[in-house]
């Protein structure tokens, strides 16, 4: 059944042209080959090769010719097919435009349809497009020959070549009073077909030219890109060379905006990753330092130098920088810089690199553990920090250790659970020369010893060994470490911090854990959430591990409901994944772990079944609410809805309105 557009009481149809005069003998013409071949089954060969080959096809796919109107693809495939063609869409648009303006007043329509004949794009005159919108010829509709059988559209797809089709060429009778005009978009390097450009009209007020207009049209977007194209390949080619380079590599035009960074910049430097970032250098804070090495190669002679520079951020670190002018005769365009992170010496580098200004979270409870420890911190009280493996235990540890007056002393961590029974004892107190077969010469210092003066932080307490326990709580007592093999103790003044991801209480009542080691320790205590609990943190952690991706929808919520096992760690083992193997500048569930792909498809198979059923629940009440109503408005009201958003929905179910309120 057609299709129709109710607007201000008045039916649009292509048929309400057509029969406002009488028909010319050229269009009863075509109107006495098409009924003889379709309603007579007599073909004298009257018909144009072109158009008789492709009803002839029409007919293969079992095509009414008296109800058929092109489907329209779901909003969903629209958007996935317009991004698809997001390049060739902007290189066509203008040229629709231009053309428009050339058959503006004659009521045409200009349209772009991709490779499977659906429209992605159009504009025309208002009242042929409203006509066309009531036989279902809007953005989404399908032209393919195997939907709606012979047409400009689908024919040029099946052909390959620029085709008219005229009148009752067409196929369909919902199509018999327009004059249709398409020619094929190709690939100039490949040949393949891009998509077709159409020009549309009523029989007798068509543009006279409109075959040649479509036809210089492709063959114009065809060179532009060609043109494009070269220059994009250029470009690739470029990045590429640039990405060979073990050093970031920056380029900056005269007026200090970016225009070209190398993968090594965008991590050292942790900004976008873009071809052509084409920002200043200012409008990102962490460049701030690199505009006076800038601003000093601008004014010196001198068409190289080099600097070095303190580069706060990540952690800090020395930025070493070698600055180059790019001159056009005798006058500057630019400046590439070559960037390289100055390596530190081992024994030079921080012990404990992060503060409370660097961990990461707007979770309530997150913040309530900061502002506890930021507390601690001005204390020499033990500190007990609870939390799952992988929320970040060690990384707060080190923040009450930055913050605390022991900031300049060491930071010596241990993880009770990855030293074996026999030999932790050696690591926590130290050992002198000869106290057991293969020690080392001299003895070694402990743990104690080597976090003299500052703070130990022991990871995961509630592995150490039961018969363990009693030394270290004499050690807490005392300030006096004892090595293995020593007749002698030394003093040591060492801040605890110790964490666990169990419950120490329940290994006290199972024997496992000392009682009053448990309350020596427990003095502060920290609770730290596990990631699954900080949902609208997730966000922020992904844009600042990655911050040169966006992620699509469907992974961001996949992220919100996962569990993180993990935790912190998990997720930034994802994200490492990712900026490892994703090329492309948004993450989707492709890029992945298998573990979470599969979990994301069976959870999506799951929601599509759901949501199935309740779009089939809705169809439903709508079709019984209208059958029961005496107008659309009456309908709405009873839905609690709006009569524009009940016609939008009936427009998403393809119900046809007027026939239910009929019934």
């Amino acid at each position: 059944m057609l299709g129709v557009i109710t607007i201000e009481k008045k039916v649009y149809t292509f048929k309400n042209r057509l029969h406002s005069a009488e028909m010319s003998e050229r269009e009863k013409s075509l109107k006495g080959i098409w009924t003889n071949y379709f309603k007579y089954g007599i073909d004298l060969g009257e018909v144009r090769s072109v158009i008789h080959s492709s009803w002839q096809r029409s007919q293969s796919y079992h095509i009414d010719p008296n109800v058929t109107q092109p489907p329209i693809c779901t909003i969903e495939t629209l958007k996935k097919k317009q991004l698809e063609n997001k390049e060739i869409l902007s290189v066509v648009r203008p040229f629709m435009d231009d053309l428009f303006e050339i058959v503006k007043g004659t009521d045409s329509i200009i349209a772009f349809s991709d490779t499977d004949g659906v429209v992605l794009d159009l504009c025309g005159d208002s009242e042929i497009a409203l006509n066309a919108a009531s036989v279902n010829f809007t953005v989404g509709a399908s032209m393919s020959e195997e939907f709606i059988g012979t047409n400009s559209i689908g024919t040029s797809i099946a052909t390959g070549k620029a085709v008219q089709v005229i009148g009752a060429e067409h196929y369909c009778v919902s199509w018999h009073s327009s004059h249709c005009s398409s020619a094929p978009i190709k690939d100039p390097f490949t040949n393949d077909l891009i998509g077709v450009i159409t020009l549309i009209g009523y029989v007798r007020s068509a543009h006279p030219h409109s075959l040649g207009i479509v036809r210089t049209a492709s063959e114009t977007i065809t060179k532009l890109i060609e043109h494009q194209g070269i220059k994009k390949y250029m470009n690739h080619y470029f990045g590429a060379t640039i990405d060979l380079f073990s050093d970031g590599v920056m380029m900056v035009n005269q007026f200090g905006k970016i225009i070209r960074l190398n993968k090594i910049a965008t991590r050292l430097l942790k900004i976008p990753s873009v071809e052509n970032i084409n920002e200043f250098i200012y409008s990102h804070d962490q460049l701030h330092p690199l505009m006076n090495v800038i601003q000093k190669a601008i004014h010196r002679k001198d068409a190289m130098t080099q600097y070095e520079i303190s580069y706060p951020y990540d952690g800090g670190f020395q930025l070493l920088v070698t600055a180059r002018k790019v001159m056009d005769v005798q006058e500057r365009i630019g400046t590439i810089l070559l960037l390289r992170k100055k390596k530190i010496e081992e024994h030079k580098k921080r012990t404990a690199t992060h503060t409370f200004s660097s961990l990461i979270g707007v979770d309530p409870a997150f913040k309530k553990a900061i502002k506890l420890g930021t507390k601690a911190s001005d204390t020499d009280k033990s500190v007990l920090i609870i939390g799952e493996s992988g929320t970040g235990k060690e990384l707060f540890a080190q923040a009450i250790h930055n913050k605390s007056n022991r900031q300049a002393e060491p930071f010596v961590a241990l993880n009770c659970g990855a030293i074996t029974k026999e030999l932790i004892a050696s690591e926590l107190f130290g050992y002198v020369d000869g106290a057991f077969t293969n020690a080392a010469r001299g003895g070694r210092k402990g743990k104690f010893e080597a976090a003299n003066g500052g703070t130990l932080f022991l990871d995961e307490i509630g592995e150490m060994p039961f018969e363990l326990q009693a030394y270290l709580l004499r050690v807490l007592e005392e300030k006096e470490v004892v090595p293995i093999g020593a007749n002698q103790g030394k003093p040591v003044d060492v801040r605890i911090i110790a964490a666990t991801n169990k419950d120490l209480y329940q290994l006290v009542q199972e024997n496992k854990f000392r009682l009053d080691l448990y309350y020596r320790l427990n003095v502060i205590s920290l609770n730290l959430p596990a990631l699954r609990k900080r949902k609208q943190d997730i966000e922020l952690f992904v844009k600042h591990y990655l911050p040169t991706k966006t992620f699509s929808s469907a992974v961001l919520k996949f992220f919100y409901e996962y569990k993180w096992p993990g935790n912190l760690r998990e997720l930034k083992n994802v994200t490492e994944q990712i900026e490892l193997f994703c090329e492309e500048d948004q993450v989707t569930e492709e890029d992945l772990p298998d573990y979470m792909n599969r979990q994301l498809k069976e959870k999506m198979e799951t929601t599509s079944l759901y949501q199935a059923a309740a779009n089939d629940t809705k169809m439903e009440t709508m079709m019984v609410t209208l059958k029961n109503s005496k107008s659309v408005s009456e309908a709405a009201k009873k839905l609690g809805i709006s009569a524009s958003t009940f016609y939008r929905w009936a427009s998403d179910y393809n119900l046809n309105m007027r026939e239910l309120l009929q019934k």
